[in-house]
């Protein structure tokens, strides 16, 4: 028993490590972000709409997959239709999503009880849940990020990449559902789920896929040059391929009038440069995308826009100058407070010399008239 507490503990302080690392990357990522990209404004998703498209995920996994099998997909793809209708097909594929919908819900459960925060999520206010929320966002932005590393592996990377993102992005969206208390759950939530997916911005996708295919591509064209010497794959990838054939004829050209011997090229230096590109392509396209979900999801949970938006928009300046603002604004105010009580003042002290002014002019006439009642009486008495 004594054991298992030990090992218990010992799993949450590993928890927790891992935990705080991912926030604090993914803090710098985000700062990152807003320093490189223009602050934007999300709109939030009326889920339960029936009226959507498909999310982006589906059809970028669907081409990593023919990217990776390459002619064989095709030709899968023409006997299955034969055998199999295409209703059939379009139920085992959402099947399957359904079954990576699941997963990242599992994940986000396990995960979200270990936030000492998330237990007494009922009596947070708006703030507190709003920051929670930005920590969990952090995590998951670390974690979106962290998926570019499979650029290492080439084309399997590739559809790796893919499906590790779209686990992530799921458990963004049920994580914070779960820390504004509007919980996804069941058959409906996964709809639910890949329908605020299918709304957030996700067009980068196809760039960063186009980009690592032909890293992956390339990669394997060198393997081969290798092996067999650059200027013959040039020549077979032409045969393969009559849209490449041009370019490699002007290559093969260009190389013959520069007199240089393209078999004789060391590509091992290049070979190792393009899993390195791979892998920063990746990164930095997850980081992006994965703040598209965040957005979108926070301005669909989140009871405000302006917290909703804070964590996409908010870089280190402009917190500056905000804060210069509020200060140049406290100042105006209190120099406003001070010139009006000063002007109050003045008002208060000329009302009272007005008063005394009149008290003293009101006496003098008194002894005035006192003076000119006593001269009267005197010289009645003299006559």
């Amino acid at each position: 028993m004594a054991k298992r507490s030990t090992l218990s503990k010992g799993v949450s302080s590993i928890g927790a490590f891992t935990r705080n690392n991912l926030e604090r990357m993914g803090a710098v990522i985000d700062g990152m972000n807003a320093k490189t990209s223009k602050p934007r404004q999300y709109k939030a998703v009326n889920l339960g709409d029936d009226d959507y498209q498909q999310d982006l995920f589906r059809e970028q996994t669907l081409k990593a997959t023919q990217q990776l099998l390459g002619p064989r997909f095709a030709t899968y793809g023409k006997y299955a239709k034969k055998v199999v209708p295409n209703s059939l097909f379009q139920s085992t594929l959402d099947g399957a999503f359904a079954q990576v919908a699941k997963l990242a819900f599992n994940w986000s459960q396990i995960d979200l009880p270990h936030e000492h925060r998330f237990a007494n999520i009922e009596s947070l206010d708006d703030e507190q849940r709003y920051a929670l929320a930005t920590d969990i966002a952090n995590q998951n932005r670390a974690l979106a990020t962290m998926g570019g590393l499979t650029g290492l592996a080439g084309l399997p990377g590739l559809l790796a990449d893919t499906l590790w993102l779209l686990l992530v992005s799921l458990r963004t969206v049920y994580q914070l559902a779960a820390v504004y208390n509007k919980p996804l759950t069941g058959t409906q939530g996964i709809k639910m789920a890949y329908e605020l997916l299918a709304n957030a911005d996700l067009s980068k996708m196809q760039e960063k896929q186009a980009l690592l295919a032909g890293i992956g591509i390339g990669k394997g064209l060198l393997d081969n040059a290798q092996n067999n010497g650059l200027h013959n794959e040039l020549k077979n990838l032409g045969l393969k391929n009559k849209n490449v054939n041009f370019y490699a004829e002007q290559v093969d050209r260009v190389a013959s009038q520069v007199g240089i011997d393209l078999d004789q090229i060391n590509l091992s230096w290049v070979r190792r440069l393009l899993p390195a590109t791979a892998v920063v392509i990746g990164m930095r396209y997850n980081s992006q995308l994965i703040d598209e979900v965040i957005g979108v999801a926070q301005a669909t949970f989140a009871p405000e826009a302006k917290l909703a938006n804070r964590a996409i928009t908010d870089d280190s300046s402009s917190e500056v100058e905000v804060d210069k603002a509020t200060d140049n604004t406290q100042k105006t105010d209190k120099q406003a407070e001070q010139t009006d009580a000063k002007n109050k003042d003045t008002a208060q002290e000329s009302a009272k010399k007005d008063a005394e002014n009149k008290d003293t002019e009101s006496k003098e006439h008194k002894d005035t008239a006192d003076k000119n009642a006593k001269n009267s009486d005197k010289a009645k008495a003299d006559k």
